[in-house]
């Protein structure tokens, strides 16, 4: 049987190894558990144009103009034309999404889509319901937790393996296979305010790139506007799907932050976050007002258990303290409409994967679209391959080099100021200038202590979101340039 080996635990390794593990040798790496992922926190839903009113159409057009038109044509009509598909599969299986009094399927409305088209389940934790379904159904599959994958191996020019460390035993091995899939999510984590899963720190794009992979797209970082905000941290997403049922952004006088912006409260992402952000930059505290939403508790119950557990008075206000956190990188390993990267048989699906699809903003509720769909077509991909051989690797001594890397929380600082809502020329090279006396490209990853390969693997990411920013000279989508007045 073919040897596949998946990195990651969330929506898109778990889709794809549900497809491979009847004819394939399927291994499941992760630094965490089966429950560790950004997909267990996704809130908002899937987006799919199943209602009759819809059509793919309508969705591949909300895809380009969220995406700025920099989008992948092909890769946006693969997605919503093979996505409707994929989801009635999963119904067809028993996948429970939410419904309507009369029986019919329940879409919601999110920003910048033209139709009700979000499906969700379990109201406000579709993410965790959609992954532990899929995950239900992996009885073939050989799980590897808290295992850190550490370096991609190649052979002629083929990429065969990865070397992986054990996290309890410290133990380093490799581990071959005929397919290598990165789906190990994006780098919220570089920034301190992010709705990230904590073991999401840019392991896949670092790896990848560190062996050459062609990597795109690096500028586009997406923050989301409403994360559940306390004395300067952030507790979470406050879902989109709020929103689009009836709640507003306001601030500490109830004034309507995005009264005077066209779609206001439910225009693109990036858009809301720049004005939230330059309202909270003029000393204004930032809400959101749920007073429109009956029966908040029960239809948003994941969010109202999060503003329990920390205590906030949201039924006697009616008002979410929030400001914007990193939610979703655009850019990533650069891929084909097969998930297939720059190196043969290394595949990268979910968000570590670029593929085109979510241009310079993603769209609300198509990552996890994206996910299954990008998992179809790599599985495909996977069957179809020939077999290689592979040699017999061995883990290859190199030179000691002691570590030089920033402090965790001075990058993430760092990154804030300089890689975040809004830019600068000025400031993406001040920001580089800061990050080029450390030495996180001469590391070897099996040398550092879990700590240092997250700093090292974050590192790395940033300086490519940096230099593709400081490539990009006009702003386009989540990628905002402000141009700094010259002093007189």
């Amino acid at each position: 049987m073919k040897k596949v080996l998946i990195i990651g635990a969330g929506l898109a390794g778990c889709y794809l190894a549900s497809l491979l593990q009847d004819t394939c040798h399927v291994t499941m790496i992760t630094k965490g558990t089966q429950a560790d992922s950004n997909s267990m926190l996704a809130q908002g839903g899937i987006a799919a144009s199943l209602d009759p009113g819809d059509s793919p159409a309508e969705h591949a057009a909300d895809t380009l103009a969220a995406g700025q038109y920099h989008n992948r044509q092909t890769a946006v009509n693969q997605l919503v034309t093979t996505g409707p598909k994929l989801i009635q599969r999963l119904i067809t299986h028993g996948m429970a999404f939410d419904h309507q009094a009369n029986g019919q399927l329940d879409f919601g409305l999110e920003g910048a889509h033209s139709h009700h088209r979000i499906l969700h389940a379990n109201g406000d934790r579709t993410g965790a319901a959609l992954t532990k379904f899929v995950q239900s159904h992996l009885n073939h599959v050989h799980w590897q937790p808290h295992t850190t994958a550490l370096e991609l191996q190649r052979q002629n020019g083929i990429c065969t393996g990865v070397i992986v460390r054990n996290q309890r035993t410290h133990q380093i091995e490799i581990l071959s296979g005929e397919a290598i899939v990165l789906a190990t999510g994006g780098l919220g984590n570089l920034f301190p305010l992010t709705t990230n899963d904590a073991t999401i720190t840019g392991d896949g794009i670092a790896m990848a790139a560190r062996i050459g992979a062609a990597i795109s797209d690096m500028a586009f970082v997406q923050f989301h506007p409403t994360l559940l905000s306390l004395h300067g941290r952030c507790y979470g997403l406050i879902t989109e799907a709020i929103r689009g049922s009836g709640a507003i952004l306001v601030d500490e006088n109830d004034h309507r932050i995005m009264a005077d912006v066209l779609q206001k409260d439910l225009a693109p992402r990036d858009v809301v976050a720049r004005h939230l952000k330059a309202w909270q930059q003029r000393g204004h505290q930032l809400f959101l007002d749920i007073s429109a939403i009956p029966n908040f508790t029960q239809r948003f119950p994941g969010v109202t258990e999060n503003l329990d557990r920390h205590h906030v008075p949201f039924r006697s206000t009616h008002r979410i303290p929030i400001q914007p956190g990193a939610h979703f990188v655009m850019g990533g390993v650069t891929t084909d409409l097969s998930a297939q990267t720059s190196i043969p048989h290394l595949f990268a699906i979910g968000e570590v994967a670029c593929n085109g699809v979510h241009g310079a903003n993603r769209l609300a509720s198509n990552s996890l679209l994206d996910c299954l769909v990008s998992a179809k077509k790599a599985a495909d991909k996977i069957q179809a391959l020939q077999p290689t051989e592979i040699g017999k690797a061995a883990v290859a001594a190199k030179p000691a080099i002691t570590p030089h890397l920033p402090e965790l929380a001075d990058l993430q600082a760092h990154a804030w100021r300089y890689l975040g809502v809004v830019r600068t020329p000025a400031g993406l090279k001040a920001f580089l200038d800061w990050l080029s006396p450390f030495n996180y490209r001469q590391l070897s990853p099996r040398q550092l202590t879990a700590d240092q390969l997250t700093i090292a693997n974050l590192c790395l990411c940033a300086s490519l979101i940096a230099k593709a920013a400081f490539a990009e000279p006009k702003s386009l989508g989540a990628h905002y340039l402000e141009e700094t007045v010259p002093s007189r």
